[in-house]
């Protein structure tokens, strides 16, 4: 059957950009049973769609590539994102720490508002449908020897979270009709070290804790899982790790430093957990690798042993193994060269007619909002382009 435009794949991009293109006949394709899954668990089901501040403050949060996004983002803002939902009866709420979400809290209003929307629009879905083959025509395009198209959208994500539709399968095709594609990686993931010591002790955290990878630095949450670093201060610098990256973590924050008091009378133990808020199990695993008695007076510590203690919770350092993989990554670190598409227009240079959006695109954000920011605006862009 012929369509005006077909939509490969009926998450986040994909129905940002049918939410926001009025078309007569137009089609979504879809690979699992149902569309927006992965939208669904953002934000913890709460849907975090952007974050707030000032547009220019974003580029930063998009790695090596930010800077080469900055049109779309400037084009197709947050306020404007804010201001699409609130238009349609979804309003938004800012927490403290700057995410924006639906007041509702539920990334299922979100999901029911975008289907509406390109219903109304004139798009039909068909779940449960790969795209297992993209052909070019004259005038447009061939997808699964069936589905005929003058305009074709590429929405469909990178790898992470393969249970979701996104496994990467649209790869194999795009490299086909000729486009480079940037090796794919999981991003926003946990990494594992060699060693790890603190497999007792799941579920501690640490606010604001300072992380370098291999000279890329970064403030924000550590959680200890029973295997592995997580918590926005890892994700957000998994994209530079790698199997030998050298990863280092300073528990107190760069703005805390460990001093103990001349007169300080109680065992380090207490003085550890009171002084410096650290949790209790932390300390006690903290003491045991640097050798110290916890029953020692703070004051009576030697010297060798108050460095043992510096260089743990100030420098903690690490060996990268490696990361916990797709299934666990939030986005994809690699796709499509951003050199293949016009940034503007996300139309492919080379071919007339397939647009490119979302994290199909070799761009990946920090936790917070800005990937759903970038599939957004680089949608809205699309479409606008398109003419649709």
């Amino acid at each position: 059957m012929k369509y005006d435009a077909i939509i490969i794949g009926g998450g986040a991009a994909g129905l940002f950009y049918a939410a926001n293109a009025k078309i007569n006949n137009g089609l979504i394709l879809e690979a699992s049973e149902a569309p927006g899954r992965k939208l669904l668990m953002s934000g913890a089901g709460q849907c975090n769609l952007t974050h707030g501040g000032s547009i220019k403050d974003f580029i930063g949060h998009y790695g090596p590539n930010g800077k080469k996004v900055r049109s779309a983002l400037y084009k197709v803002s947050n306020l404007k994102m804010q201001e699409f939902f609130e238009s349609h009866g979804i309003p938004m709420t800012e927490r403290d720490d700057g995410k924006i979400f639906p007041e509702s809290m539920r990334a299922s209003d979100v999901l029911k508002c975008l289907m509406h929307l390109a219903s109304a629009n004139g798009w039909k879905l068909m779940t449960g449908c790969r795209a297992e083959g993209i052909k070019l025509l004259e005038d447009g395009f061939l997808v699964n020897g069936r589905h005929e198209a003058e305009k074709l959208i590429i929405a469909c994500g990178g790898c992470s979270i393969p249970s979701t539709g996104s496994d990467g399968s649209i790869f194999p095709a795009l490299e086909a009709l000729g486009l480079e594609i940037v090796p794919l990686r999981p991003a926003l993931v946990p990494l594992t070290v060699q060693d790890y010591p603190y497999s007792e002790l799941s579920g501690i955290s640490f606010k604001n804790a300072l992380v370098t990878v291999d000279g890329h630095r970064n403030t924000d949450d550590v959680l200890l899982t029973h295997s592995n670093f997580s918590g926005p201060g890892i994700l957000n610098l998994s994209r530079y790790a790698k199997p030998g990256s050298t990863l280092t973590i300073n528990y107190l924050g760069k703005e805390q430093q460990l001093e103990i008091p001349a007169a300080e009378k109680r065992i380090i133990q207490h003085w550890l957990t009171d002084s410096l808020w650290l949790p209790k199990r932390f300390v006690e695993a903290v003491l045991a690798r640097a050798g110290v008695d916890p029953k020692t007076k703070a004051n009576q510590l030697p010297k060798k042993q108050r460095k043992a203690i510096e260089a743990i919770l100030m420098r903690d350092t690490f060996s990268v193994s490696g990361t916990t993989g797709f299934k666990n990554a939030m986005v994809t670190s690699g796709g499509v060269a951003l050199n293949e598409v016009d940034m503007k227009t996300f139309e492919a240079k080379k071919i007339r007619g397939l647009y490119i959006i979302g994290e199909t695109l070799d761009v990946d954000g920090d936790t917070g909002g800005y990937n759903l920011q970038f599939a957004f605006s680089s949608a809205v862009c699309a479409a606008e382009a398109a003419g649709l």
